[in-house]
């Protein structure tokens, strides 16, 4: 009896997965499984669950790898074919072959270049001196003190 009740909940929890998957509400799930929507929380939090869950999704996974691998060679045969007689309208066609490589792990290396500016001592007193003109103008229309307010480098001087 205990093999039945198993073979029940495993069903269940496959069920769950696919339907999670296809981004169905919990509330649907309880309907289509005929439970307590509570109890589908319950059994979606179980260790179990996750388990089958992560299983499904690296089946669904590689099945969609292989599937590329299957057209793997398809493809690089597409892309020589377009680079050597192509035409400006095969550009979805080189496209999709490029994606295929892409999916089986033969994507080229991203190379990210990042630069960080350094600033000379005039742009930074150049700088000051426009955050202070700001400052005032906002003084004279609002007739208080702006929250940005910058000390001058004598008032810096002075609170040292």
């Amino acid at each position: 009896m205990a093999g039945v009740k198993k073979h029940i909940l495993d069903t269940k929890y496959r069920k769950l997965v696919i339907m999670m998957e296809q981004g169905t509400s919990v509330k649907d799930m309880a309907e289509k499984l005929h439970m307590h929507p509570k109890h589908v929380y319950t059994m979606l939090k179980k260790p179990e669950f996750v388990e089958k869950k992560d299983k499904f999704e690296e089946s669904v996974i590689e099945a969609a790898r292989k599937r590329f691998a299957e057209h793997l060679m398809q493809a690089v045969e597409k892309i020589i074919k377009i680079a050597k007689r192509g035409k400006p309208t095969d550009r979805i066609q080189l496209d999709a072959s490029k994606e295929v490589l892409y999916q089986v792990g033969l994507k080229p290396v991203e190379v990210i270049e990042t630069r960080k500016r350094e600033y000379t001592p005039e742009e930074i007193q150049s700088a000051a001196k426009v955050a202070h003109e700001v400052e005032r103008i906002a003084d004279r229309l609002s007739g208080t003190r702006g929250r940005f307010v910058l000390k001058q480098p004598e008032e810096r001087l002075k609170d040292a």
